[in-house]
């Protein structure tokens, strides 16, 4: 078991990418129902620092399009997201006002 998230968008609002992460094999064992997947990705989550860092793409459905990152868990609020293309090097903060917490 793995840390991996996707984006994934539900037909009739493909243009709202909601994150789902967890710990599974593949990144496809995180798709539940018919969905659009705009990519994924791994994360590291770290509770102590309160952030959320992701990096690298899904074997399954390619790199994630943080375009459409539009709605995180609520239980996420107070995290940092950071986006880091390669692990060990310096990342990204992700702007997340715009984002709906569910």
């Amino acid at each position: 078991m793995n840390p991996k998230f996707i984006l994934t968008a539900d037909p009739r609002t493909p243009l709202v990418g909601t994150f789902v992460y967890g710990m599974v094999d593949q990144h496809r064992d995180l798709v539940r129902g018919y969905v659009r997947v705009h990519g994924g990705g791994w994360y590291d989550k770290d509770d102590v620092r309160k952030t959320m860092t992701l990096y690298g793409g899904s074997g399954d459905f390619g790199p994630a399009n943080l375009a459409f990152l539009n709605r995180i868990p609520r239980e996420l609020r107070d995290y940092t997201f950071i986006y880091q293309p390669v692990p060990g090097l310096p990342g990204n903060e992700l702007d997340l006002s715009e984002v709906e917490w569910f």
